[in-house]
């Protein structure tokens, strides 16, 4: 009995490591693509990502929170966007960007230049 128990055991512990390397897997498409695939680079990937998406919702949800001027002033300044690649713009700056269907915003700007 002890060698089935084995080898149920052995074959348990392989499935449990084939789904952790395939979550692991999946995990590394979300976070970086093209970087690095060792477990220990995918998750320190992963939990930089969710700290930066938690900065992120603090920052976004701040004028809403019921905080004291100061403090929030104080709380927005340690969570900067433009440090992170972002930048709020105003509503109305995004209409060109809505309307269009993307390649406009990739696309170079053709200018002609003078006949002489």
């Amino acid at each position: 009995m002890s060698g089935k128990r084995k080898d149920l055991s052995s074959v348990q512990n392989q499935e449990r490591k084939e789904n952790i390397g395939d979550r692991i897997a999946a995990l590394q498409q979300l976070v970086s693509p093209y970087g690095k695939t060792d477990t220990a680079s995918v998750l320190h990937e992963a939990m930089d990502y969710i700290n930066f998406l938690h900065d992120q919702v603090k920052v976004l949800s701040a004028p809403y929170l019921h905080s004291s001027p100061t403090a929030l002033s104080q709380e927005l300044k340690s969570y900067d966007l433009k440090s992170n690649g972002l930048r709020l713009v105003p509503i109305s700056y995004t209409i060109g960007v809505a309307s269009s269907n993307g390649a406009d915003i990739w696309a170079p700007i053709k200018t002609t230049s003078p006949k002489s």
